[in-house]
């Protein structure tokens, strides 16, 4: 197959320079832009670490405060909306002022107050902490991303679709050592000891605002590109951004219902032991995870631009599969196979993510931050239902214990259905304008 002028471009100007003898500014450009898209992509691994602490310790919180249903289903969707409504305030801003602020200064606000959680009182301190601890993460992610898919698409050989799943999966790695150091922590030391991870965040935070305060988030020409759309493929190109936002909502709810309902099984796995299901429930998490980082990379790397509606499909139909098996995997074949089926359910969500993201920045090249906070911020926040989705389906009431085998089951296979209608919402989006723009770097 013949590569897509989006291919076979030059991995960073700097590259050129330093080929040709050309001159030394060039080089010392690819150097900086390449000194940046890094110290963002690290910046990621730090920022996920925090956002998972509430699901992966929520039995142990739950336990200390004696939090009933009704409340662990507010802080979700509290968590949700606080996260993903304010991404695209930032970014509007960020767009419109030409500046990075938002990054370091939300990477501050959901560290700190994400790990001082433990010292919470009664369950509305702990709201207050993590609702803060949310918008601050919420706030980051648009401008980041949008700094990934702009600076990365000159630093690496493969592009914007390339760089974007890099920093995606960067954030993956930060949700697996999230959940592993927080709930080994709390085993060894108690909740309150997560503490301690403050400085790491702080640090990070005062890194990137040093390192690319000044690097461009959006394309330097991107004011000649959209003066050269006609305004009937104005249109067209935000119709395919608007089923992209409406397909993530849907990733995204399933995602955020499977930490959910992994608590919900390793609670009624172990309904004695509040520390050892908390472990497991954690385990789950770091699977899924793996799973979501390892698919983001891969996905990233294979498709093609141009082909990402059949990639969406595809990936949303096998994703669809082992979301419904997980459940039924860990009663009838045993904890390993389990494993491997969260990590897999990744196929339908986060796989797809950063496909989608790249994409819709190359749909609106004068809003990449906007773009951005529409795939993730957007969508993340309307996947605040999936705890309630998940009442509906488990019972509104159901203590783990008295929960039926059978009806959880059920419950992993519903979602397993949504993420075929996810994939459904690609099948209509303009493939003509996702060829066309599969040419734009």
């Amino acid at each position: 197959m013949t590569p897509t002028p989006a291919e076979t471009r030059s991995a960073c100007p700097g590259a050129q320079a330093i080929a040709g003898g050309g001159v030394p500014v060039e080089a010392n450009r690819c150097a900086d832009e390449a000194r940046q898209y890094w110290t963002v992509v690290g910046s990621h691994v730090v920022v996920d670490i925090y956002p998972i602490f509430f699901p992966v310790l929520q039995i142990t919180l739950a336990f200390q405060l004696g939090l009933k249903p009704w409340q662990v289903a507010v802080i979700y969707a509290s968590n949700q909306i606080l996260s993903g409504l304010p991404q695209s305030l930032a970014a509007w801003l960020s767009d419109r002022h030409d500046t990075r602020i938002a990054g370091p200064i939300g990477l501050t606000m959901s560290c700190v107050c994400a790990c001082l959680i433990g010292f919470a009182p009664n369950f509305w301190v702990l709201w207050l902490l993590l609702s803060v601890a949310m918008i601050g993460n919420g706030i980051y992610h648009p401008i980041a991303g949008a700094q990934a898919g702009q600076l990365g698409r000159s630093v690496l050989a493969h592009g914007r679709a390339w760089a974007v799943s890099i920093f995606f999966a960067a954030g993956m790695v930060g949700s697996v050592i999230g959940p592993v150091v927080s709930t080994r922590m709390n085993a060894a030391f108690g909740i309150s000891s997560i503490v301690w991870l403050i400085p790491l965040g702080l640090v990070t935070a005062f890194i990137l605002h040093r390192v690319t305060a000044h690097a461009t988030h959006r394309d330097r020409s991107h004011a000649a590109v959209v003066a050269s759309i006609p305004p009937d493929e104005a249109r067209i190109r935000w119709k395919a951004v608007w089923l992209l936002y409406a397909g993530n909502a849907v990733r995204f709810t399933v995602n955020t219902a499977m930490f959910v309902l992994f608590n919900v099984w390793a609670a009624r796995a172990i309904p004695d032991d509040a520390a050892a299901a908390t472990i497991l429930n954690g385990n789950l998490v770091v699977a899924m995870t793996i799973g979501m980082g390892v698919s983001a990379i891969a996905a990233g790397r294979l498709t093609k631009p141009g082909t990402e509606k059949r990639v969406i499909v595809v990936l949303s139909i096998f994703g669809a599969i082992f979301t419904a098996l997980t459940s039924f995997a860990g009663h009838e074949w045993g904890m390993w196979p389990m494993y491997v089926c969260a990590a897999l359910t990744s196929l339908g969500f986060s796989s797809v993510l950063p496909i989608t993201i790249g994409l819709a920045q190359r749909l609106l090249p004068h809003r990449t931050g906007l773009a951005s906070s529409l795939m993730m911020g957007g969508s993340w926040a309307l996947a605040a239902v999936a705890p309630f989705i998940v009442n509906l389906f488990i019972g509104e009431h159901a203590l783990p214990g008295a929960l039926s085998q059978g009806r959880l089951d059920l419950a992993f296979v519903l979602f397993g259905v949504m993420l075929l209608a996810a994939g459904g919402l690609a099948l209509i989006m303009p493939a003509d304008i996702i060829r066309k723009v599969g040419f734009a770097k």
